[in-house]
């Protein structure tokens, strides 16, 4: 009868004071509750809560695992690229922008929101090939009446890249850059930022240029052929569009860093001694641009023979 009075008394002293096992306290594995042991009937309770809070976020969408996968599919969905009958590059058609160094196509991310006087996103070149909505993008004429009257894309002609709207953005987004300041520049390399900002300005506006800076002057007002090698310059600072082998990590993986600078040679090419003679003048740009500036808008019938991606060797 004693021991039978101090068992209950034990056993209801446990009810009042939450007893754990030495495992359990020092951290380590602690038994299953079916061993009646500690805390058992909490750790049962526990298992029990987790398991209807698992599937309540299953049938409601909510877990981290799907809505990442949502994410994804909303953003990756397949895109149709346009095709040029003349081969070159008209205003309207949409197309994607490849860079020959980090070999990844202009993308923008709708999750990575940036701050800006108005809504923006982060802009990296990423190694999906195939076009989807993120890196399909229509190009659009800056000014009807800047001269030309065909609708077909020309050498130093202003133009905007334009994305359409999909996932998270639900305006058109404008590929957009700015001058480097306390508050705005590249995250890694601290050069200019590259964003698409949701509303045209003078910040979104760009010029494509023919790459070979000796011939670029006479190349000026040419039309640009598609898949062609060009350099994309933009008006407001003059600072040329670039990506290199910086990795950036997001939701999509590893992509590269999209940013704004002068990637020029460090060969000298005799400016002053050819000023002197009278060959050429200070507007001339004679040093090569490195792969990094060097782009091509990607259509429908690719990229145009051995045209692209060859390093300039240095003067």
């Amino acid at each position: 009868d004693r021991l039978r009075a101090y068992c209950s008394c034990i056993f209801a002293l446990s009810w009042k004071k939450m007893q754990f096992t030495p495992q359990q306290l020092t951290g380590g594995p602690k038994f299953n509750h079916k061993t009646r042991i500690g805390n058992w009937s909490e750790d049962l309770e526990l298992e029990e809560i987790k398991l209807k809070d698992y599937l309540k976020k299953k049938e409601t969408g909510s877990l981290i695992v799907t809505a990442k996968q949502q994410q994804l599919e909303s953003c990756l969905k397949q895109d149709e690229l346009s095709s040029s009958s003349d081969g070159l590059l008209h205003f309207g058609m949409k197309a994607m922008l490849v860079n020959h160094q980090s070999k990844g196509a202009l993308s923008v991310n709708p999750f990575d929101v940036v701050t800006k006087s108005h809504t923006a996103y982060m802009i990296t070149t990423s190694p999906i090939g195939s076009p989807c909505l993120r890196n399909v993008f229509l190009i659009e004429r800056a000014d009807p009446g800047d001269g030309f009257d065909d609708d077909v894309l020309h050498y130093g002609q202003n133009l905007r890249i334009k994305l359409c709207p999909f996932s998270e953005i639900s305006t058109d987004a404008y590929l957009h850059s700015e001058m480097v300041t306390g508050l705005a520049a590249a995250k890694f390399s601290r050069h200019q930022e590259v964003t698409a900002l949701t509303v045209p300005s003078g910040e979104t506006l760009w010029q494509a240029l023919y790459p070979d800076t000796t011939a670029r002057f006479e190349m000026d007002g040419e039309p640009v052929q598609a898949g062609a090698p060009l350099v994309m310059r933009h008006v407001q600072t003059g600072s040329f569009l670039a990506s290199d082998e910086i990795p950036y990590h997001n939701i999509f993986g590893v992509e590269f860093e999209v940013h704004c600078f002068h990637y020029y040679s460090l060969g000298k090419s005799q400016n002053l001694v050819g000023e002197m003679k009278g060959e050429i003048t200070g507007d001339y740009a004679l040093r090569k641009h490195g792969l990094p500036n060097i782009w091509s808008f990607l259509t429908d019938g690719g990229m145009v023979g051995d045209q692209t991606a060859k390093p300039e060797a240095d003067a």
